[in-house]
């Protein structure tokens, strides 16, 4: 009698949870059904540094493109807008087209802006109909990226209190992109990039690592030729000529 009584209750149990977790998987897609359309950028993520052409990649939700443009309007599909250095229009029976700045109709989730100049720049994505007006309620993400010169990529190592180097040159303005390795158990290091070892001006601070550890620094190289210096701020004595050229 025990067992029967056992197993009616495992059984009452096992019933509930797969009742639980298809009420579950039920309410998540009739939220996924209901919900509107949406955009968002997948790269560049916000605050980006960049050298180039700019690669802006999206993902859609509730969102269908459609080829060719121009049709009559599809239900659940359309158009993306991509917009570099334009406010994002908002006139639901005009065309998206901004009055500043640059714009690009796709039915592709990728766009490649080229040769951007240097400098900090936004980027934004809105969803519009076939004809080109903007869905309502408007439908876009927008984020800010900064664009160097040129790019420089290195390895930098700190081991036994010193780094691997000392010297580092990079063309001026370069996107700079530095592979750090801190070999030293338990110790923390960092790079940071100053006008001269009088600290005056900084131009990048690197997050500490404690050792063994590896990171990825990227930053805007100084805009202007000259030796400049560079150290690990928890130990200055390791230090070095940071060289622009």
């Amino acid at each position: 009698m025990k067992r029967v009584l056992g197993l009616l209750i495992l059984t009452l149990v096992v019933g509930c949870a797969a009742l639980s977790a298809g009420a579950a998987a039920q309410e998540e897609g009739a939220e996924n059904a209901t919900a509107g359309p949406r955009v968002s950028i997948v790269e560049p993520t916000e605050g980006a540094i960049l050298a180039g052409n700019v690669t802006v990649r999206v993902n859609l939700t509730n969102f269908t493109l459609v080829e060719p443009p121009g049709e009559p309007d599809a239900p659940g599909g359309g158009l993306l807008h991509y917009y570099l250095d334009a406010p994002v229009p908002a006139n639901a029976s005009a065309p998206a087209v901004p009055e500043t700045g640059w714009y690009a109709a796709s039915t592709n989730t990728t766009h490649t802006w080229e040769n951007v100049t240097p400098g900090e720049h936004n980027l934004s994505v809105q969803l519009v109909n076939d004809d080109g007006t903007p869905l309502v309620p408007l439908v876009f993400e927008t984020v800010n990226v900064t664009v160097g010169d040129d790019a420089a990529v290195m390895n930098l190592t700190a081991a036994d209190f010193a780094f691997d180097t000392e010297a580092i040159t990079v063309p001026a303005g370069a996107v700079v992109t530095v592979f750090f390795r801190n070999e030293d158990q338990g110790i923390p290091h960092n790079l940071a990039v100053y006008d001269s070892s009088l600290r005056s001006e900084r131009f990048f601070m690197g997050e500490f690592i404690t050792g063994p550890a590896e990171t990825v620094y990227t930053f805007i190289a100084p805009s202007l030729p000259g030796t400049y210096y560079f150290q690990c701020d928890a130990h200055p004595f390791m230090n070095g000529d940071f060289i622009v050229g």
